[in-house]
């Protein structure tokens, strides 16, 4: 936050500095303005005291000033340049002339009106190389004044928005540290004093918070552990179970127990692996050597009551013989993605490829279809997301996508068989 308001304060600053020094400028063109009119409003009244000790005492007409009592005194050749009519008392009219040489000249008049005296028109005239040069200097001078004048005050203002910013940023800082102290130890009393008392407020609200995460943690660690518990005892009464029954039964009943049994089996997996998911366990899961071309025979015989008669053909390209896998793991991501491609298939060839590395599966959709829709069903979704989460943390790679009225989902793994 401290870097942003600092580079939001520089281009501020910058932009407060051009235009305060094009003010200043302003300011100084105004005061050369009225300092013109103050020195002939002072050579004005130096006249009219002079005139009041000397009343004998003629009015200067000299080639660059001169006075006059009335309007009409003015040579015509001056006059005409004003026009017609008086000028306005008080005010300093300027007029550009030029001379025969090609020369400028600035003509300056001035009509003057005292109580005792009555009226005065001073006018001066001047080369205008001699007042441009002498603007120049005095612009020259005002800029350089106005520029570090400028730059002197809006260094002072920098270091002092510099050190309101530290004096802001700083009670931040500490509410950082202590959150991150915080993160690492929920159980830490709330002992925060900061200088703000909003701070004091928002530290509050956090520790409050983490508090309920780490209480809600702690129930779901610990419904965790007794669904753990409480789902495989039952799962293995079942299959004890129907083994004994398996060994009891007639040949007549003993494929529906055979049934029973797979089912058993893949429940007892599933909840594993659902259990594995739902823990912050990074221990690695148990790997054995799997069929994989009895694996995809099973898998495909169980789903195929699920093509509902449609004119599919099951293409299976297995290029290895066995893998060395999470076994349990890798059959329940097969059966979710082949569940789904019998599920979601149109009249054509399902593709089933396994390789050492990488298991794809390509099934035909309907020419209209988009992975929103197949995001949106409740049955892909659910076992999308079971797939994915598996993938994900056993660093496998995994992809879906639709390609020329086809779905294809891959899923690669490192192989180290």
């Amino acid at each position: 936050m401290a870097e942003q308001v600092r580079w939001q304060l520089l281009w501020l600053g910058t932009g407060l500095f051009f235009v305060c020094l094009l003010i200043l400028l302003v300011f100084a063109w105004r005061s050369a303005v009225l300092n013109t009119n103050s020195l002939m409003q002072l050579d004005a009244q130096s006249l009219i005291r002079q005139a009041a000790e000397h009343p004998d005492l003629p009015l200067p007409h000299g080639e660059t000033f001169s006075a006059y009592r009335q309007w009409e005194e003015i040579p015509e050749s001056l006059r005409s340049h004003f026009g017609s009519l008086p000028v306005i008392s008080g005010k300093v009219m300027e007029v550009s002339i030029a001379n025969a040489d090609g020369t400028m000249d600035y003509l300056y008049l001035l009509h003057h009106i005292d109580a005792n005296y009555g009226e005065l028109f001073l006018l001066s005239r001047h080369r205008a190389a001699e007042i441009e040069t002498v603007s120049l200097a005095f612009f020259n001078t005002a800029l350089n004044q106005a520029f570090w004048l400028t730059v002197i005050i809006f260094i002072s203002l920098f270091f002092m928005v510099g050190w309101l910013i530290r004096r802001t940023t700083a009670p931040l800082a500490l509410l950082s540290q202590w959150a991150s102290n915080l993160g690492k130890n929920p159980d830490q009393p709330l002992s925060a004093n900061f200088p703000i008392e909003e701070l004091n407020q928002l530290a509050a609200q956090l520790h409050e918070g983490v508090g309920r995460i780490q209480a809600f943690n702690q129930r779901e660690q610990q419904f965790l552990k007794h669904a753990s518990h409480e789902l495989r005892t039952p799962l293995a009464i079942i299959q004890a179970s129907l083994d004994t029954l398996n060994l009891q039964s007639s040949e007549a009943s003993r494929p529906a127990v055979q049934r029973a049994l797979k089912a058993s089996a893949n429940m007892r997996r599933l909840s594993a692996a659902l259990l594995w998911l739902a823990r912050e366990c990074e221990r690695p899961v148990d790997k054995s050597y799997i069929a994989v071309h009895d694996l995809c025979e099973q898998i495909i015989n169980d789903h195929r009551y699920l093509l509902n008669n449609r004119q599919i053909d099951i293409c299976s390209d297995i290029s290895v013989d066995t893998l060395y896998i999470e076994s349990d793991l890798f059959s329940i991501v097969i059966a979710n993605l082949v569940r789904n491609a019998f599920m979601y298939s149109v009249n054509g060839v399902i593709e089933l490829d396994v390789s050492t590395h990488a298991l794809r599966i390509t099934n035909p959709i309907q020419a209209e279809a988009s992975s929103e829709k197949y995001n949106d069903s409740p049955g892909f979704g659910l076992g999308l997301q079971l797939v994915k989460r598996i993938c994900a943390k056993l660093d496998w790679q995994f992809s879906f996508n639709i390609e020329k009225n086809s779905v294809i989902v891959a899923v690669t793994w490192r192989y180290a068989g």
